[in-house]
């Protein structure tokens, strides 16, 4: 039995079609249905290089030689071919044989696979970034945050039994900014927002709204809500700004938004076991004996470090004359001010009283100088809210790269802290 025309017909009508061209004249020998079709007339005899426009891509071929397979997009009609080509040789001529083969669909799944692919590697990728952070503080999830979404700043919101810390990053020169607030009915609004689109700044409380735009929001600036949550009675929350070309599809992926609350969650369980006995329970900042444990662990043998001796002025005078309660306002002034520059290279202490601490890990004397024009920036900035509380802090800075000697440089700031509060106190007041 013959099927050759039922073959015939079979590769011409259901996978593509058969061309043959004559080798030198170009002519247009043989076309089957498809190109009947797809030109809507009869072929055969014109030239084909006037006709097929893929003429000019076709490799090199020769006579009894492989099938050579190729690929072309008619822009045109926005279809992509597949080609198989072979030369033949026919009563001492030489002819060219094609087959093309519609594989559009084909193409455009194997777009979407290998889109896929692509996002299953990065995710892969974000995943183990994340997981090696996981001993880690939060403050090395917010820089993974804003690469991996495209977008320029991450508000990381904790609750601390009656306060709220907001840690942001802002990608623009890689700056940590940490706010603390009080935990009032408003605020915690944040932790309850649920929509999944943008949210509007004025969507926040007016206190909210304020560190949100002393970070460097803009009043028109909208939010996006990454993930939230409770982890042994202290809610969380992660913002991260809206920006051009923000990736927002990434938000709805459950396997990735799994590993961040993974991290933050996993963070949130430790930081409750240790924090209480590493920070101070007035400032919120690390207390003295969190010092004595990272001057042992830590703070030896850096690439270098810097050490701000701050010690505040008039406390004595503020409990004498308006009382305790005003005395601690003083302090935590101080401590809102030192707190601001804080992240994870830069660690703030109250060592007690009026005595406090900034330690700067492996950072360059540039970065050291902005670390202190931010601080006696934020301290001018409170000072200038209206609360009859001025704070003074008098202030030791010093710098050293590897090879330091630990004690002796702070005895050098505290040397120098003493200076600078003899020049900061007016005439007749005492120096303490």
């Amino acid at each position: 039995m013959d099927f050759k025309n039922e073959i015939i017909e079979f590769v011409s009508d259901k996978i593509g079609g058969v061309v043959i061209i004559a080798c030198g004249s170009d002519e247009i020998m043989y076309a089957d249905s498809f190109f009947t079709n797809k030109y809507r007339t009869d072929i055969v005899g014109m030239d084909a290089s006037e006709i097929f426009l893929w003429l000019d891509d076709c490799p090199a071929l020769s006579v009894g030689g492989d099938i050579v397979e190729w690929e072309n997009i008619d822009t045109d009609s926005k279809k992509y071919y597949r080609f198989q080509s072979a030369m033949f040789e026919k009563e001492g001529r030489n002819y060219v044989i094609h087959m093309i083969s519609d594989i559009t669909e084909y193409m455009g799944l194997n777009r979407d696979i290998t889109k896929y692919m692509a996002f299953f590697q990065k995710l892969s990728a974000f995943q183990t970034a994340v997981l090696e952070k996981l001993s880690d503080t939060y403050y090395e999830l917010l820089p993974l945050l804003t690469d991996y979404f495209k977008t320029s700043k991450a508000f990381y919101f904790i609750q601390r039994d009656d306060k709220v810390d907001i840690i942001t990053f802002s990608k623009m020169g890689n700056i940590y900014s940490n706010d603390r607030i009080a935990m009032t009915e408003d605020v915690a609004n944040a932790f309850f927002v649920d929509e999944e689109d943008e949210i509007p700044l004025d969507r926040f409380s007016a206190k909210v709204q304020e560190v949100m735009i002393l970070n460097g929001s803009a009043k028109d600036s909208k939010f996006r809500k990454l993930c939230d949550g409770s982890v042994s009675g202290q809610k969380y929350a992660v913002y991260l700004n809206v920006w051009p070309n923000m990736n927002t599809d990434l938000m709805q992926e459950k396997m990735l938004l799994g590993v961040i609350k993974l991290f933050v969650e996993n963070g949130i369980i430790k930081d409750k076991l240790i924090y209480n006995s590493e920070h101070d329970g007035l400032t919120g900042l690390y207390n003295k004996a969190k010092f004595l444990d990272m001057k042992e662990t830590e703070y030896i043998g850096l690439n270098s470090i810097g050490i701000f001796n701050l010690d505040v002025n008039n406390l004595k005078k503020m409990n004498d004359e308006f009382g305790h309660e005003a005395g601690d306002k003083l302090l935590i002034k101080a401590a809102n001010s030192i707190r601001k520059v804080t992240n994870n290279k830069v660690h703030g202490y109250r060592m007690g009283g009026d005595e406090f601490l900034l330690i700067a890990c492996d950072i360059t004397k540039e970065e050291l100088d902005s670390i202190k024009v931010r601080w006696e920036r934020e301290l001018a900035r409170l000072n200038a809210i209206d609360d009859e509380i001025n704070c003074v802090i008098a202030a030791g800075v010093v710098f050293w790269e590897a090879g330091y000697d630990f004690d002796a440089l702070m005895k050098e700031a505290d040397a120098l802290m003493y200076e600078d509060k003899k020049a900061k106190k007016k005439p007749g007041e005492e120096i303490r």
